[in-house]
């Protein structure tokens, strides 16, 4: 596939919002074209096509690659557009293109070294779509400033009013989280919220497991 065939695909691809995989899409054989692509020239060409199309009424076109980047990413970390596509996330305003990155990125395992600042802004955005995805990447990068980002979820006591984001934060902290974090958690396991009470016991007995503890309820 040449780039200009790249290009003009990215240009007609039209993706139904929420979307989980291109391949449950009506466009899944653009899919089935970009697998053919070698990875060395798929990368820089999906950066030079985001970076030529820097306008309002472009964003979905700029979403297309984001979308393409982030599950060429899956088969095979390169951590320069890794980091190219979590710097991105703050040139973007528009909240769908955010979560279709953020979706990308939380299918990652991301790099130690790579910088998530970006997602941690995300994770404080008054747009819950992308609050929420953004706290769903933030347990895909096993690093300390992650981890205090999630902990601030966790630390929230209005459960009602931020059931969503204990319910995020309490199974990205079960990705991420050490022993030390037992106790941060331990102050959800009898909420009335069945959903933030099951996740925060999913997380306690998730990070007990990684590190050769016995789970609840046993000795």
């Amino acid at each position: 596939m040449t780039k200009d065939e790249l290009f003009k695909l990215l240009d007609a691809l039209t993706l139904p919002e929420h979307i989980i995989d291109l391949l449950e899409a009506p466009n899944w054989r653009f899919w089935r074209k970009g697998q053919s692509l070698d990875r060395q020239q798929v990368f820089p060409l999906l950066r030079e096509f985001i970076e030529g199309r820097t306008g309002k009424a472009e964003a979905k076109l700029r979403e297309n690659a984001y979308f393409l980047l982030g599950r060429l990413l899956r088969d095979g970390m390169e951590p320069e557009f890794c980091q190219f596509l979590i710097d991105s996330l703050s040139r973007e305003t528009d909240k769908y293109v955010l979560h279709t990155m953020l979706s990308g990125i939380g299918r990652l395992q991301l790099p130690v070294d790579i910088d998530v600042a970006p997602i941690i802004a995300c994770s404080k955005s008054n747009e819950w779509l992308v609050r929420h995805s953004a706290i769903v990447a933030l347990g895909m990068s096993n690093t300390d400033a992650s981890r205090d980002a999630i902990r601030y979820w966790v630390k929230q006591e209005d459960e009602k009013h931020h059931k969503f984001e204990l319910i995020y934060a309490n199974a990205a902290l079960g990705y991420i989280g050490e022993p030390g974090d037992i106790a941060l958690l331990e102050q959800h396991i009898y909420s009335r919220i069945r959903d933030v009470k099951d996740s925060a016991v999913y997380a306690i007995n998730n990070i007990k497991q990684r590190f050769g503890m016995n789970p609840l309820g046993e000795k």
